[in-house]
């Protein structure tokens, strides 16, 4: 009789334990995940990757808050996600490229350039732009995009802001000059298409670019 309630003591009490252990074992679980989450937002807030720019105008005209990425970081991940694209669109895109390029240089259409941090437009630029403005009112059929560009600092998100807001001044400025808005589109680049790729600051002033093209019909 002892035998027989001390082998049912332990079957219950064994019982007892496997049911606890789904409990334990999710719990378990949720604790890494919420300690994982919260590291990895505390380093995210800290890089500036992951979270949306910071778009705050600074006082003085000056640009955006938040260049403070390095660029070494950021490279392979561009260099990853170049190659995703198929082949045949970067063709496509080379083509039209190269055919804007072209059209652009031989109607002597020239780029604005802007600061550090900036998408105020000097007195260079605005000459730049008076000229380029002459040309589209002589050619009231043509189509012209306005292209923002950045230096290779600051994060891939931070940079397609600046640049965009780059673009809209050009085009703002340009409409200001007479050319009808309707023909002007604004794209940014951010830092993902480079004129020049050394990572020097003659360099970075080349990027730092207003880029004026005649669209392609295609």
């Amino acid at each position: 009789m002892n035998k027989t309630i001390w082998t049912c003591g332990s079957v219950l009490a064994l019982s007892i334990v496997l049911i606890g252990m789904p409990g334990c074992s999710k719990k378990s679980v949720q604790t890494g995940g919420d300690s994982q989450a919260t590291k990895g937002g505390t380093e995210s807030s800290k890089s500036g990757v992951g979270s949306f720019p910071d778009t705050g105008v600074q006082s003085g005209g000056g640009g955006l808050r938040g260049l403070d990425k390095n660029p070494s970081e950021e490279r392979l991940g561009s260099a990853a996600q170049g190659k995703m694209d198929s082949s045949s669109n970067a063709g496509r895109q080379m083509e039209e490229i190269r055919a804007e390029q072209a059209a652009s240089a031989a109607a002597g259409l020239r780029d604005v350039f802007f600061g550090y941090d900036s998408w105020v437009i000097s007195e260079e630029g605005r000459q730049s732009l008076s000229h380029d403005a002459e040309w589209m009112k002589s050619n009231p059929n043509a189509l012209i995009k306005v292209e923002g560009h950045c230096d290779e600092r600051g994060t891939v998100a931070y940079n397609f802001v600046l640049g965009e807001k780059r673009a809209k001044a050009a085009r703002n400025y340009l409409v200001e000059l007479g050319v009808a808005a309707n023909r002007l589109s604004v794209v940014s680049y951010g830092k993902e298409r480079p004129s020049c790729n050394e990572h020097a600051e003659s360099c970075y002033q080349q990027n730092r670019r207003g880029r004026i093209l005649i669209k392609s019909g295609k």
